[in-house]
């Protein structure tokens, strides 16, 4: 008659060894397929052609989210206090309280986000010093290679100058800001204004420009053909060109006209669409 083992009889189970190996098969088939991503991730992320757009991207979803979770939080703290305080209210003297806008302190992670956003933004105006250079560069590409439609090549000469007269106003504003040059705080925010100003001019030539380019392309027969690739471009060119729009009348004015909700929404729009292609053709 066969022993019944006792409930403190351990089971068997894997040994060490057979562990180690699932756990090893487990980490090759992880990093398998994560490598190509981390490889796209590498290529986007190291190209100084990019490093602009991915840093302009994250800071503007930084904004975003921390606009987001402290609305969120000021939404949830303003209706506790404001049920708590209602309740007690008219449960000893039947007073109805009427809901007012109250300052709530963000959380302290939307804080810190803020504080990376503002220290990105920092240096990709400081990358930009040296930014009239490139500028030059373009004024001369387009002087000896203009447009050949003559409203093209007056919009081509017009963002030209206008992106040449803003960096080096940009570039004051910066300097002085950081108290490398001496320039009154007053005469800074001037300087701010005047620069988006321009940027604001680039821009809506931007929208002169690409309503130029379709109106010629549908004239073009042949065009239309091969012009799935060149349309798809040209779309993502309005949404990045919609999305800065705001943006440039924002910072126009002294005062703005955006939330920063809406700052950070638009931001990631013009830098997403942008930065998704680059994922995608970064594809091995």
């Amino acid at each position: 008659m066969s022993a019944v083992p006792s409930s403190s009889t351990p089971l068997p189970g894997p040994t060490t060894p057979a562990i180690q190996a699932q756990l090893h098969a487990r980490l090759l088939t992880l990093a398998k397929r994560s490598d190509p991503a981390l490889a796209r991730a590498d290529r986007i992320l190291s190209a100084t052609s990019s490093l602009d757009l991915n840093l302009m991207t994250l800071q503007y979803a930084l904004v975003l989210v921390s606009e987001s979770i402290t609305a969120v939080h000021n939404r949830r703290v303003l209706r506790h206090v404001y049920t708590q305080l209602s309740s007690l209210l008219n449960y000893f003297g039947g007073v109805t309280v009427v809901s007012a806008d109250v300052a709530v302190p963000p959380p302290s992670v939307s804080v810190r986000m803020r504080t990376l956003s503002s220290l990105i933004s920092d240096i990709r105006i400081f990358h930009r010093l040296w930014g009239l250079v490139g500028l030059l560069r373009w004024a001369i590409a387009t002087l000896q290679s203009p447009p050949k439609d003559a409203l093209l090549k007056a919009v081509a000469f017009a963002q030209v100058a206008s992106n040449i007269l803003y960096q080096p106003l940009e570039n004051i504003a910066y300097l002085g800001s950081h108290e490398i040059i001496p320039v009154s705080k007053a005469k800074i925010n001037r300087l701010w204004v005047v620069s988006s100003r321009l940027w604001a001019a680039h821009v809506i030539l931007e929208f002169v420009r690409l309503g130029r380019e379709k109106y010629l392309a549908r004239k073009d027969a042949e065009k239309k053909a091969e012009s799935k690739t060149a349309d798809t471009l040209w779309r993502r060119q309005l949404v990045v060109n919609a999305a800065y729009f705001p943006l440039t009348i924002h910072w126009s004015l002294e005062t703005g006209v955006l939330s920063d909700l809406a700052v950070g929404a638009l931001g990631t729009i013009a830098g997403g669409a942008r930065l998704i292609p680059l994922w995608m053709q970064s594809k091995i």
